[in-house]
């Protein structure tokens, strides 16, 4: 004789699955890394501009460097 084994699986059709806690993580994540670069790109521009400064001999003497390329006088 054969034994006949019965196996019942129920179906959740429609359930709704929490993934707010992923979505939360990646939008902290993704928050840090923006202020990272732009902090980095602030700290950038801030450091050029004063190396600019120093090269051309100070701020006034910056802007009529600036001015004179610019306009090609």
């Amino acid at each position: 004789m054969t034994a006949t084994t019965r196996t019942r699986t129920k179906v959740n059709v429609g359930q709704a699955v929490n993934t707010q806690t992923g979505l939360d993580t990646v939008s902290k994540s993704s928050i840090v890394v923006m202020g990272i670069v732009s902090t980095s790109i602030g700290l950038w521009a801030t450091a050029c501009i004063i190396g600019a400064m120093f090269t051309s001999g100070g701020p006034l003497q910056l802007a009529q460097s600036y001015f004179s390329a610019i306009t090609g006088i």
